[in-house]
């Protein structure tokens, strides 16, 4: 047990998933698909959850593919899908029916891993950048938002978190890894550019963040 202690709750990761949240808020009739890790009640108060569990008491428990067939085609205003994505053998489907779910002009807001460590295995099949996201949405109307969830040492800080969940350490050796970890972040305030190349420091290889732990985007119909 005290290999696995933490001494600090909480989920670095959560916070960037509930300012997302925050940012779309929204009273309109929304669809939860799976996400977990944030009270989405709080910010989508007319809101029906899709999950492969029913320990949050679902509104529709699916497969672990997570087939939407059940749901009707146009009738949600909003779409909530975080921390799924990765766990879906064919992205693209999952995609597709999100899209056939939403109304007219109706919004998606999802965040997927991207340098995030392998988790809920086997189940764990992608880790996705800004591009394969543009890729996935080429038949949507618009990407309103498309950003990395966090800035290198805060990623790297969120990983050194997910080594103390994830893995036995030391047990005298967990509080100052967990100390790092949570203190890591504060150096991304000398970061003044990103860049998606190292040999190109170029204005057309600039990107919000080279190494997010998560891509989140916001995307209409």
């Amino acid at each position: 047990k005290l290999s696995r202690k933490n001494y600090f709750g909480g989920k670095l990761s959560t916070k960037n998933l509930v300012r997302l949240c925050q940012e779309n808020a929204s009273n309109k009739r929304t669809i939860i698909v799976h996400t977990e890790d944030v009270d989405y009640t709080e910010f989508f108060p007319n809101s029906f959850l899709v999950s492969k569990s029913d320990r949050k008491k679902a509104d529709l428990v699916v497969d672990t593919h997570y087939h939407l067939d059940a749901i009707e085609s146009e009738s949600y205003d909003i779409v909530l899908c975080t921390g799924l994505l990765e766990h879906v053998p064919d992205p693209q489907r999952l995609i597709d029916d999100m899209r056939r779910i939403l109304k007219p002009n109706g919004k998606l807001i999802i965040s997927a891993s991207a340098v995030f460590s392998f988790h809920e295995g086997p189940e764990n099949y992608f880790h996705f950048t800004p591009f394969s996201f543009k890729m996935l949405f080429k038949d949507w109307s618009e990407i309103e938002d498309l950003r990395g969830s966090s800035m290198p040492f805060e990623t790297i800080g969120i990983l050194m978190q997910r080594i103390l969940l994830q893995c036995d350490v030391f047990p005298l050796a967990r509080p100052f890894i967990e100390l790092m970890a949570r203190s890591a972040r504060f150096f991304d305030v000398f970061i003044t550019q990103q860049y998606d190349t190292t040999w190109k420091y170029t204005d057309d290889h600039k990107i919000d963040s080279m190494m997010p732990s998560n891509i989140q985007a916001v995307v209409r119909k």
